[in-house]
C-alpha cells in the first residue's frame, strides 16, 4: 500500500461495502478504539440510516465505556456531510471515521472522494468476496472518473476470520491477494462481535480488568489485533 497524500486537515477514513453484514461498523469501531487508546482525536460520521454508531454510543454510555471526547456527527446527505467535515476540522479532530450506508450513491461517492483512506471490510465467503470486489471496482471507477489519482487509497480488510479455514475459505482468501490488503485481519471473536453492545474496546478491556473478569483475556487479544491494524492504518495516512 502507498501513503495518503494531503495536508494537515482532518483525515477522513471511510468504511464501505455494498453488502450488509460485512463488518463495516465493527471495523470502524475497532480502529476508533485503538486510535482513542493512543490519545488521538477521533470524530465519527453517521451516514447509515439505521444509526448503528448512535446505538453503540448509547449502549457504551450505560456501561461506562464511552469516551465523550469522541463525537458523532450526522452525515445523512452530501450537504450534511460537508458541514460535518467542516465542523470536525474546525474542532481540531485528527481523524473522521465515516460509516457509510449500503450500495452506491452520490453520498458514498462524495465520502470516498473526500477520504484519505477507504477501507472495504470483507468476510471470507464467496458471496462476501464478490460483493467486496464489486465495491472496489466502483471505487476505482470513481477515482478514475474524478481524476483523484493517489489522493484516495483503497484497501480490503478481512473481517470475521475463522480460526481455522476450510479449503473453500482458503480459496476465497487467496482470491483477494492481488488487491491492496491489510496484513492484519480481524478474527471472528466474541469481543468484537459484541463490541457494539459493550462499548469502546480499550475502555471495555480496562473495565474487565478492574472487575478481574475472566473475559478480559479475550478483550486483550482483540485489543492487540486492533493495535496492529492501527499501526498499518497510520502508516498509510501519516507515513
Amino acid at each position: 500500500m502507498t501513503e495518503c497524500r494531503g495536508d494537515t486537515r482532518v483525515k477522513i477514513i471511510s468504511f464501505i461495502n455494498f453488502k450488509g453484514g460485512a463488518g463495516k461498523t465493527t471495523a470502524l469501531s475497532v480502529i476508533a478504539s485503538a486510535l482513542l487508546a493512543r490519545g488521538r482525536t477521533v470524530a465519527l460520521f453517521e451516514s447509515d440510516e439505521n444509526a448503528p454508531l448512535g446505538t453503540w454510543r448509547n449502549h457504551a454510555r450505560r456501561s461506562g465505556t464511552w469516551d465523550e471526547a469522541c463525537a458523532i456527527f450526522p452525515a445523512g446527505d452530501v450537504d450534511i456531510f460537508a458541514r460535518s467535515a467542516e465542523a470536525a476540522e474546525k474542532a481540531g479532530y485528527e481523524f473522521a471515521l465515516v460509516d457509510t450506508h449500503g450500495g452506491g450513491s452520490e453520498l458514498n461517492s462524495t465520502v470516498v472522494a473526500s477520504s484519505c483512506l477507504t477501507i472495504i471490510p470483507t468476510a471470507i465467503t464467496s458471496y462476501d468476496v464478490n460483493a467486496s470486489v464489486t465495491t472496489a471496482e466502483f471505487i476505482v471507477d470513481l477515482i478514475d472518473r474524478e481524476e483523484l489519482g493517489e489522493a484516495v487509497i483503497v484497501a480490503l480488510l478481512v473481517t470475521k476470520l475463522p480460526h481455522t479455514l476450510n479449503k473453500s475459505r482458503e480459496a476465497d482468501l487467496a482470491s483477494i491477494q492481488d488487491f491492496p490488503l491489510f496484513q492484519t485481519m480481524l478474527r471472528d471473536r466474541d469481543a468484537l462481535t459484541g463490541m457494539l453492545r459493550s462499548g469502546l474496546l480499550h475502555l471495555t478491556l480496562e473495565k474487565r480488568r478492574a472487575e478481574s473478569s475472566i473475559g478480559a483475556t479475550h478483550f486483550q487479544s482483540a485489543m492487540r489485533e486492533a493495535e496492529k491494524l492501527v499501526d498499518e492504518v497510520l502508516e498509510v495516512v501519516e507515513g
